[in-house]
């Protein structure tokens, strides 16, 4: 019963200690940490939610906490990002508009992932540009990436893929740990074709030093496995374009329809 599911984390969410954004950012900052995702089933999540309950916090804005994230992807024709993600290469970059739809927020990032760290970048984005490159966001992907990775940008990036999700971000009331849970994933084309995590599952990444936080174990103890989720390569992968790994990622994109 997905709704009676969706009802308890609710509840146990409710009964969390709120924390805000700046508090957050303040615990984590200047520690270096390992993403880790995982797909859960939505029923076991009330109960290991409430385990940690006595540890962590939950991120609350304007007496909300859950949120409505919006991202649109930018690629070249020819999927450049994503066939660096696919082959390895390093470095690589993603570069994204994302949309907080509760909050009216809106950010540009630009992602390069290193040999060994991932670096992030972002600046505020008008609302009314979301899904669409700027002059301004172009000359900020180039930037981040001559000064990151020394590279420039293909010069013909466009809006390749959006995904949208209800988060609820979850903070270690001591130390920089953090959880997100994400529900009702969707990745859809620009025309307008789409996959969703099936009603059953939730995502779930953790961000601990080493990999190995508290949120870790007891996923680890309700026998969910780590998995190597991007949800940009796997809408476009599952939308787009052939994945070379694809039948090393069967498992994962069983969890999509």
């Amino acid at each position: 019963m997905p709704g009676a599911r969706g009802g308890e984390l609710d509840e146990v969410i409710a009964g969390l200690s709120p924390v805000t954004l700046e508090e957050l950012d303040e615990r984590s900052a200047l520690r270096r940490r390992v993403d880790t995702k995982y797909v859960v089933p939505r029923g076991r999540l009330p109960e290991i939610v409430r385990e940690l309950s006595d540890s962590y916090d939950v991120l609350e804005i304007d007496g909300l906490r859950r949120f409505e994230y919006e991202s649109v992807y930018f690629d070249s024709p020819g999927l450049r990002c994503f066939h660096d993600h696919v082959e390895g290469r390093r470095p690589r970059f993603k570069a994204r508009s994302r949309f907080y739809r509760d909050t009216g927020a809106c950010f540009f990032e630009v992602k390069v992932r290193l040999e060994d760290e991932t670096i992030k970048r972002q600046c505020p984005y008008e609302m009314e540009a979301h899904g669409a490159l700027t002059d301004a966001a172009r000359g900020f992907v180039e930037q981040t990436l001559r000064e990151v990775a020394d590279e420039r940008p293909p010069a013909d990036l466009e809006p390749t893929l959006s995904t949208g999700y209800r988060r609820v971000t979850l903070g270690a009331s001591e130390g920089g740990e953090r959880a997100t849970i994400d529900l009702g994933v969707q990745m859809m084309t620009m025309d307008g074709r789409a996959v969703t995590l099936r009603d059953g599952f939730a995502l779930v990444e953790t961000k601990s030093e080493r990999g190995e936080g508290p949120v870790d174990d007891r996923l680890r103890d309700a026998e969910c496995e780590p998995l190597s989720i991007s949800k940009y390569r796997l809408g476009v992968g599952l939308l787009l374009a052939d994945d070379s790994e694809a039948a090393r990622s069967q498992a994962v994109r069983s969890y999509f329809a």
